[in-house]
């Protein structure tokens, strides 16, 4: 599995020898709204706080995660975004024989790969639109893994599995002596789906969060973990001290704060895509999956006039990065995907789309 990623709009920019303002970046999928208002107001205020080290706990981001949740304190460990995360949980767990639910994220194979575990694959199907099937996983997990990994929604397919699905999976693993860690980066946009509530019931559970996509603070890096608590406690004892920047941990708690800004982003982004959805229908030679994320994975009919890298040097000419998806386990160059962004953003990808395909 390669590790490309999107989101490099820096490396583009300089080598198209523009700014990033002549660019607009469909490869990352942040949130189009930006971060919340009460942002800005924190860094200023706080901005004195950088003559010292960060609190190495993030206390009150983590009190303030605890009551967000509705889940305990001494269930959360904070990170340098979720990524750290990823790192770190091979790190401690020391994992052997690893399933993966493909395609997904390369961070957790490549996480897996340095500390030597052997990775396998389960493979979702184009023709069940990239869902899980679960009876044909707990098939797999019988077969003896020590960890499981799901991103849910799917990256880069925008799936949803339901939570019950998932609370099986998670029964089924703990019998067979099986970890399951489940990327819930970007779940936020339906938090009733997600499995947070269940890792005091389950120790075996490990679930990833983020606060990069929904809450539009990528370049802050914030991220954190929900688990059990002698799954946390063994977690930090062997994590770097102050990794999450103290401006991090400020912006964080007052995004959480912000209950106006996440109604707004769950509404904007629930019609924006179902808009971007409508109009890409309306091009030839485009499949569009479902998706129950702020991105969509779309896939390039054989009979179209150009491929997808061929469309992805198009776009760019035009300032428009998307994400080729060749480098997913699973996938091949004929799918690519979009964030949804704002409303004149996506209309120029409509058009853009629309001429390089005709």
């Amino acid at each position: 599995m390669q590790n490309v990623h999107g989101g490099t709009i820096y490396t583009i920019a300089r080598e198209m020898g523009v700014s990033t303002e002549q660019l607009i970046d469909f490869s990352a999928n942040i949130n189009p709204l930006g971060f919340s208002p009460r942002v800005n107001k924190a860094l200023l205020q706080n901005e004195r706080a950088i003559l010292h080290y960060p609190d190495r706990g993030a206390y009150d981001l983590v009190c303030q995660l605890s009551r967000y949740h509705g889940i305990p304190e001494h269930s959360i460990l904070a990170g340098n975004g979720s990524t750290e995360l990823i790192f770190l949980l091979p790190r401690v767990l020391r994992p052997k024989k690893i399933l993966l639910v493909v395609p997904t994220f390369s961070e957790y194979e490549t996480s897996i790969r340095n500390v030597n575990g052997q990775v396998f694959y389960f493979k979702t199907f184009e023709q069940e639109q990239f869902c899980i099937n679960a009876e044909r996983l707990l098939r797999e997990i019988r077969k003896g893994y020590d960890t499981l990994y799901i991103c849910n929604p799917g990256n880069p397919t925008g799936g949803l599995t339901p939570h019950d699905v998932l609370l099986d999976v998670v029964k089924y693993a703990r019998d067979k002596s099986t970890r399951v860690i489940i990327d819930e980066t970007f779940i936020d946009f339906n938090e009733n789906q997600s499995l947070k509530h269940l890792t005091e019931q389950f120790d075996n559970l490990y679930v990833l969060r983020s606060m990069t996509k929904f809450f539009g603070l990528p370049g802050l890096r914030a991220g954190y973990l929900i688990s059990s608590e002698k799954n946390i406690i063994k977690l930090r004892e062997q994590q770097e001290p102050w990794t999450m920047n103290v401006l991090a941990q400020y912006a964080s708690i007052e995004s959480l704060k912000d209950r106006r800004y996440i109604r707004r982003t769950v509404l904007y982004v629930q019609a924006a895509r179902r808009k971007l959805v409508i109009e890409l229908k309306r091009i030839p030679y485009l499949t569009i999956f479902p998706s129950a994320a702020n991105y969509l994975l779309l896939k390039l009919d054989k009979s179209a006039p150009i491929n997808v890298p061929q469309l992805y040097e198009r776009l760019l000419q035009k300032g428009i990065i998307v994400r080729k998806c060749d480098s997913f386990e699973g996938l091949d160059d004929k799918f690519f995907r979009v964030a949804v962004r704002k409303y004149s953003e996506n209309r120029r990808l409509v058009k853009e789309l629309t001429e390089a395909l005709r």
